[in-house]
């Protein structure tokens, strides 16, 4: 099955000077045929939060705390137990796969997709 990823994020909140964050909604959803198996384990995903800036690499990383929820889920089977849901969410910064020595914002986790489903996502930076 082949997925594709649709992110809307939203304007990053300075709660302090050293913490801000980031969220916005991730759309998970199946393109072309899909085959679910009620015992299938969850799909891997991950993106880079569009609103983060880069971090050098001469930075101290950042304390960073990746948060997801299940905001709604779309399924075509009638008949099974198909979970849905999103797992092992976690924050980190990544060299940038373009180049350069920048490490960006990367969030990323397991989801049981479905049809579709529609995540909202939280990363806390907090600087020290």
């Amino acid at each position: 099955m082949a997925f594709q990823l649709e992110l809307r994020p939203t304007p990053p909140l300075q709660l302090t000077p050293e913490c801000l964050v980031h969220t916005g909604i991730a759309r998970l959803f199946v393109t072309g045929m899909l085959v679910q198996g009620s015992g299938a384990p969850p799909e891997q995903f991950g993106f880079f939060i569009p609103t983060a800036t880069p971090l050098p690499v001469t930075a101290t990383e950042p304390q960073l705390l990746a948060e997801a929820h299940l905001m709604t889920g779309i399924a075509t089977s009638t008949s099974g137990n198909f979970p849905f849901g999103v797992e092992h969410v976690q924050a980190a910064y990544l060299p940038d796969p373009r180049g350069g020595t920048d490490r960006w914002l990367y969030l990323s986790g397991a989801a049981h997709v479905g049809r579709e489903i529609r995540l909202g996502y939280r990363v806390t930076v907090v600087s020290m």
